[in-house]
């Protein structure tokens, strides 16, 4: 891939010598009613950082018309999706895709954002990749892609919603 990037809501100037994020921050869905930094964690302020990776994601994926992803080294830890806490977050496209979803699953433009979100809040986790792109999830919201279009306008967008890209290759290894 040509452009390798880790973006994340992690503001890179928080982090120490070695790389070590030194600042309180929420890092689950399951932190939603917890404090970090003296700030109560809302199910809104959760999902407006959410939305940020999700719009992310998603314009990535246009800018590199990229029609679909393939799902590789998927992990399910339930045979259906159980909702105890927060369930009015999830729709039936998340219930779907989550019940459908297996090894080589091609995953196609218009479910990338909602599989995105199943994955950032613990459901499943999986590898989503592309010829020309790759999606990776790392613990704590930390997320890896890698495209061959930068789209500088759209990185630009990105980051402007608060959002930090930082030039990474991916440690999440296929295989």
């Amino acid at each position: 891939m040509k452009f390798k990037w880790r973006i994340t809501k992690y503001n890179p100037k928080y982090r120490d010598q070695n790389g070590i994020y030194n600042k309180d921050e929420w890092t689950s869905i399951y932190d939603i009613g917890s404090i970090h930094d003296n700030k109560k964690l809302t199910v809104k302020e959760y999902l407006d950082i959410e939305d940020k990776y999700i719009f992310a994601i998603e314009n990535i994926v246009n800018c590199n018309k990229i029609p679909h992803l393939t799902v590789s080294g998927l992990e399910k830890w339930e045979e259906q999706l159980e909702i105890e806490e927060f369930p009015d977050l999830y729709n039936a496209n998340m219930y779907n895709l989550y019940e459908n979803i297996s090894e080589e699953s091609l995953v196609h433009q218009k479910d990338v954002g909602d599989l995105s979100r199943l994955i950032l809040r613990n459901n499943l986790w999986c590898r989503l990749n592309h010829p020309r792109m790759y999606l990776h999830f790392g613990h704590d919201f930390y997320m890896f892609i890698g495209c061959e279009m930068e789209c500088v306008k759209l990185r630009n967008n990105i980051q402007s919603s608060g959002l930090f890209i930082e030039d990474w290759i991916s440690p999440i290894k296929d295989g």
